[in-house]
Parts: structure tokens; C-alpha cells; sequence
């Protein structure tokens, strides 16, 4: 499968439009994919991306769906939202099928008026917010479970170990404030409230305020709700501080090793996906375990291992959506999903729900950046 990527924002549409010829001349199914790859959360970015073309090249070898070979148009979007909203039109106007694996809750909430307003599916992304599952939000299909989901189960963690004095530093936008009222929530449900309350600016990593804010409170453990560089940031300058605390985030922030190294170590993560370094009996992980040996990066990942799955739920609905594939086919394909195994990891959406999973799992980043389950 041939990948299209462009890094420069000025250089993307440009591109995009001298690629345009060799996209339909060199693939039948084209999928559009906005994301960043230059910002602060560009590793992951491109870690879930490694994970969509691994499984989308192993399809192509084998033949494509029904002979037609599938094409990944990647488009950075540098995590601004309004870029994000420029790059979803050019690729639902160079007749994308689809639009799958986007990046962050403001950036979603930005395309989510042209998706339905084009009538295309955005399928997978790495958002968790409320807003996008409840009230229902048509066209847009999840393959993670809810940001919710993931911080009842770290809250009902702590909770059964004895740690009930929670501070939260968040991410200060549309992300961030849903996860903080989804923590307060939490919370008010075991009678209790937040030791401390901090937002950290989006896009940045000045945590100096809110790092104050927190260790003053000197709480048992701290919920990050933000990417992986600015939580990296705030556990630094925290710990820089001489206190400590049991470090929460979320699935979101799997890459915080990267960003800190030993001092991570003990941080609990949320999972979303199954886990991707030993089999477990998990059919599709010993699947992915087995296309990604056979790639160049042989590295094994929870952000390539949701791209994979959402690669694999993108080709099982193109597998069941009658020739000529549509968008409004793929769509309705989709809407019949119940329980659709991928292999030990299964999706259900209807016309009226786009929840597809509720999968959380907790995992410990050991010294050596590896998880334990």
C-alpha cells in the first residue's frame, strides 16, 4: 500500500492535490486520515498510523477487498482543529470512502458538522469524549471505549487500595474538561470531591501553575488528564518538587515513557486495547503480533495495536458492504454490527448508539517503559 504523508502545513494541500492523479490511479478504496504528526502528540500519532498501515499492507498483499487494493491518504494537521476541519474537506473531496483514525475531542468536535454534512463515516479515533457518544453522534463510529469508562475504572482502583484523595491537572480545552467532570462524577458517587482542581493550557507543557496547585493540596494520587508530553512535564516538575503521589492517566498518554523515562515508573494507564505483548489466548493480538514482525518496526504497541484493530474494523466493513462500495453502504454496513468479533475484541453500533466498546484495562509502566498487567 502506498502511504501519502505530509508534515508541513503549508505544504499539505498542495501535495495532497499533485498526489491526486496516482491515488486513483494506483488504488481503488480510498481512506482519508487527518492527525498529528508534528505536534505534542505526534509520536503517538504516528505509532497508531504504523498500526492502520501494517494490517491495510497485509490486506493488499493478500489480494485487497474483492481485488480492490486499499490506499491511506495521511494529512498532518499539527493537532489545531481548524487544520483538522481543512483536511477533512480536501480528502472528502478527493473522494475519500472513508475518514478514519483522526486525533483529539476539539479537533472531532470541529469535523463532526462537514462529516455528517458529506455524509462519509469517520471511523476510529483517539477521543473519548462524552460529547461524541451521548447524545448519539451519527457518521461517527468509535472503536475505544469512553474516556468515562476509563477514568470509573482508575477511580474504582484507587478506590478498592485506599486512595481516596485525588487531585486532577487537565488538559484546558473540550477533552479535558469532560474528563474532569467524568472524574468529579466518579468521585460524588463514593462521596467525595477533588483534593485539588488544575488545567494546564492546551498544547503546551506549562505545568508550573498547576504543578503548585496540586502539591500543595498533597494529595494520595494525581489524575493527569492530557497528552503524554504535558503529563511528562507535570510529573517531572512535581517530583522535582520533593513530594510524591500515585500518577493516573490515561490511555491517551500510553507513550509517557518515551517522554520521561525511569521517572514514569508506577504511573498507572488506562487501557482501551487488548494487550499487545503477549498473546493471552487473543486472537487478534497474536494477529497483529504477526503482521507487525513483518514490517521495518517490529515494535510492539498499544497505539499501533488500536490502529490495527481500527484498521481491521474498516476492512471487515468494506468486506461487508455490497459492490460499488458507498459511503452511505459503508454506513449502513456499520449500523448492523453487533457484536462484531475481531478476534477476541468485539464492536456493536446501531442507529441510535456509535459506542462500539466499553473495553478498560489498567496496566503499571515498570522502570524499563514496559507495562504490567
Amino acid at each position: 500500500m502506498t502511504v501519502v504523508n505530509f508534515s508541513r502545513a503549508g505544504r499539505v494541500l498542495a501535495g495532497f492535490f499533485l498526489c491526486a492523479a496516482s491515488v486513483g490511479a494506483s488504488a481503488d478504496i480510498i481512506l482519508g486520515h487527518s492527525g498529528d504528526l508534528s505536534g505534542t502528540s505526534a509520536a503517538l500519532t504516528t505509532d497508531y498510523v504504523r498500526g492502520m498501515n501494517a494490517y491495510f499492507d497485509d490486506i493488499n498483499k493478500k489480494g485487497g477487498v474483492r481485488g480492490e487494493k486499499i490506499k491511506l491518504v495521511s494529512l498532518d494537521d499539527g493537532f489545531n482543529p481548524d487544520k483538522t476541519a481543512e483536511n477533512t474537506k480536501a480528502l472528502i473531496e478527493q473522494n475519500a470512502v472513508a475518514l478514519v483514525g483522526f486525533r483529539g475531542t476539539a479537533n472531532m468536535l470541529k469535523i463532526v458538522p462537514i462529516v455528517q454534512g458529506a455524509g462519509i463515516a469517520q471511523i476510529g479515533n483517539t477521543s473519548g469524549a462524552k460529547s461524541l457518544r451521548d447524545p448519539y453522534v451519527p457518521n461517527v463510529f468509535h472503536v475505544r471505549a469512553s474516556t468515562t469508562d476509563e477514568i470509573e475504572a482508575a477511580v474504582n482502583h484507587a478506590w478498592t487500595i485506599g486512595i481516596n484523595k485525588i487531585a486532577v491537572a487537565y488538559q484546558d480545552d473540550a477533552f479535558g474538561k469532560e474528563g474532569l467532570d467524568a472524574l468529579i462524577a466518579a468521585m460524588q458517587k463514593r462521596g467525595a470531591a477533588p483534593a485539588a482542581v488544575a488545567p494546564v493550557p492546551r498544547g503546551t507543557v506549562d505545568v508550573a501553575k498547576a504543578v503548585d496547585v496540586i502539591a500543595a493540596a498533597q494529595p494520595q494520587a494525581v489524575m493527569l488528564i492530557a497528552q503524554a508530553k504535558p503529563n511528562a512535564a507535570f510529573i517531572k516538575a512535581y517530583k522535582a518538587k520533593g513530594v510524591s503521589a500515585q500518577f493516573m492517566v490515561l490511555s491517551v498518554s500510553s507513550g509517557l515513557h518515551a517522554e520521561l523515562k525511569e521517572p514514569t515508573a508506577g504511573t498507572i494507564v488506562s487501557q482501551v486495547v487488548p494487550y499487545p505483548f503477549t498473546e493471552l489466548g487473543n486472537a487478534v493480538v497474536k494477529e497483529y503480533q504477526t503482521v507487525i514482525q513483518g514490517t521495518a518496526d517490529k515494535k510492539f504497541s498499544y497505539n499501533s495495536m488500536e490502529g490495527f484493530l481500527n484498521a481491521k474494523l474498516v476492512v471487515r466493513a468494506l468486506q461487508k458492504t455490497a459492490a460499488p462500495i458507498t459511503r452511505a453502504k459503508l454506513i449502513s454496513t456499520l449500523e448492523t454490527f453487533t457484536n462484531e468479533d475481531l478476534g477476541g475484541f468485539a464492536l456493536t453500533y446501531s442507529k441510535q448508539s456509535n459506542l462500539g466498546s466499553r473495553f478498560v484495562n489498567l496496566t503499571m509502566i515498570r522502570a524499563d517503559g514496559t507495562f504490567a498487567r
